[in-house]
């Protein structure tokens, strides 16, 4: 009786445990490419549901049909990001002498997806209290919302150069190559998620479209200047 409990209970803890705390066995099913088309699809519904109910949450703040918007925004800006430059991070990994096959690239990188959209979840009750409390300061709730995507990116990336060595693990050479590729490609998926995120705004304001036309406003860049600036004015 106690063992089945407790075969339960693992079964219940299996997801999280497989890709946040057993990242051996991931990353040993990717590279023995071991029924990856299931892996890939169970990795994308896990980072869809969590950036959704992170989306969820920060447009509750905004009200209106921000949540709804934002369910959809936060999780479609990220898989977006990915389709765009997956194939890059292929091509050159295979010009390098690499071996992947480009779902082994994807699993790769979907896991740090997995991981930011995780741990973006799991930020939201001390940002839900953050921006609550902050008497409608809207450029503080940007920025603390901007951290924590920093923030969870930056564990994302730690977790696929994580992948990369564990994958590449029988040829020293080949490793190294792969984790300075893979640094070199996360700069160029940075870049391109910043002005995708700017892309998709607004996101912390009651508006009635889902997008502002793609013209609109110059870039994530130049916006990011601007937010810090009006934030410290903010807090002075």
């Amino acid at each position: 009786m106690a063992a089945n409990a407790t075969g339960e209970h693992d079964r219940r803890w299996s997801v999280a445990r497989f890709y946040l705390v057993e990242r051996d066995a991931l990353f040993a099913r990717i590279r023995e490419d071991r029924d990856l088309p299931r892996l890939l699809w169970h990795m994308t519904v896990v980072s869809a549901i969590s950036g959704a109910l992170y989306g969820l949450t920060v447009g509750i703040y905004a009200g209106g049909w921000q949540p709804l918007y934002n369910a959809i925004k936060f999780p479609g800006m990220l898989l977006a990001t990915l389709a765009l430059c997956v194939l890059a991070l292929y091509m050159l990994s295979s010009l390098l002498g690499g071996r992947l096959s480009l779902r082994q690239v994807a699993a790769m990188v979907l896991s740090a997806i997995l991981v930011t959209t995780v741990l973006l979840l799991s930020l939201t009750p001390p940002l839900g209290f953050l921006m609550l409390t902050s008497d409608r300061n809207y450029p503080l709730t940007v920025f603390v919302n901007l951290v924590a995507i920093v923030i969870a990116g930056a564990a994302g990336a730690r977790f696929a150069l994580q992948a990369t060595a564990a994958v590449h693990a029988d040829d020293d050479e080949l490793r190294a190559r792969a984790v300075r590729l893979m640094k070199a490609w996360m700069l160029l998926y940075g870049l391109v998620g910043m002005q995708m995120l700017w892309l998709f705004r607004p996101y912390f304001r009651e508006t009635e479209v889902f997008i502002r036309p793609i013209g609109e406003g110059g870039s994530a860049f130049a916006a990011f200047g601007n937010l810090v600036v009006s934030v410290v004015r903010s807090l002075l």
